[in-house]
């Protein structure tokens, strides 16, 4: 006996557009996006957000931090269909403070749709790297690679994680599809925001200075005694050590002067 077919012609009208080159990217974004589970949830997260028509992906950041600010201006409220979840005892068992959070009525609606991308997330057995895609996919009905990144160098606020105080790091993020390739790039990525952010200096190389790390320290801490001259040391060096027979007492000078701007930074 033939089995009938199920009618599902409605969710053609919920098919959320992919747009990547990459073909892993593709096939990780429709295996989430193509499932009935998710799809059935669509227009019930649009209502809660407040979609009255979808947003082309080319304008999606800047319609969201718009929408966002007004939400926040307005201090617009937001509260969580929780019966949509299958795994939501699971959540209130494993979580319990996140489940207050989201079991709450009196959230301002950005904070709310951060958490439910999350519970989305969890629901679906997918890591943290599809929030940003998830939210594309309610408010523009198409998701593309922009905000999808498997792989990724990441600054660590373990502050904010609720750890002590501590400087931020640096952490690169893989997934079952990362390569080698992609790994590099983002260590790559990740030298240049130690570079460029002021809380990563820490993290700045002293190539120039490490070959003569040693002898400088050695230099800076003699000096540090008041009767000692750069003279001094400039002839008890020379005479102890046969590789630097020709310092000078400017070449103490120099490096003492080196090590204090290390000691600076």
């Amino acid at each position: 006996m033939k089995t009938k077919k199920v009618d599902k012609t409605h969710l053609k009208n919920l098919k959320i557009d992919i747009h990547t080159k990459n073909d892993i990217f593709f096939q990780d974004l429709a295996l989430l996006f193509d499932k009935e589970e998710f799809l059935k949830m669509l227009l019930p997260l649009r209502k809660t957000y407040q979609v009255s028509k979808l947003t082309p992906l080319d304008d999606f950041e800047d319609f969201l931090n718009m929408e966002e600010r007004g939400w926040f201006i307005e201090n617009t409220k937001g509260k969580i269909d929780l019966s949509k979840y299958s795994r939501i005892k699971e959540v209130k068992t494993e979580f319990p403070e996140f489940y207050d959070f989201i079991h709450s009525s009196k959230n301002i609606l950005p904070e709310v749709l951060d958490a439910e991308c999350s519970l989305i997330c969890y629901e679906f057995k997918r890591p943290p790297y599809f929030i940003d895609v998830i939210k594309q996919a309610i408010f523009c009905g198409a998701v593309d690679d922009t905000y999808f990144k498997p792989t990724e160098a990441k600054s660590v606020d373990f502050p904010a994680m609720g750890a002590w105080p501590s400087l931020n790091q640096i952490a690169i993020f893989v997934s079952p599809i990362s390569t080698y390739e992609d790994v590099d790039a983002e260590l790559r990525k990740a030298k240049e925001m130690m570079k460029s952010d002021e809380w990563f200096s820490y993290y700045q190389i002293h190539s120039d200075t490490t070959p003569n790390i040693r002898k400088y320290r050695e230099w800076y801490w003699q000096y540090l005694d008041k009767d000692t001259t750069l003279e001094n040391i400039a002839t008890n060096w020379a005479s102890t050590h046969e590789n630097d027979r020709d310092v000078i007492y400017i070449d103490i000078s120099k490096g003492i002067k080196s090590y204090k701007r290390l000691l600076a930074s």
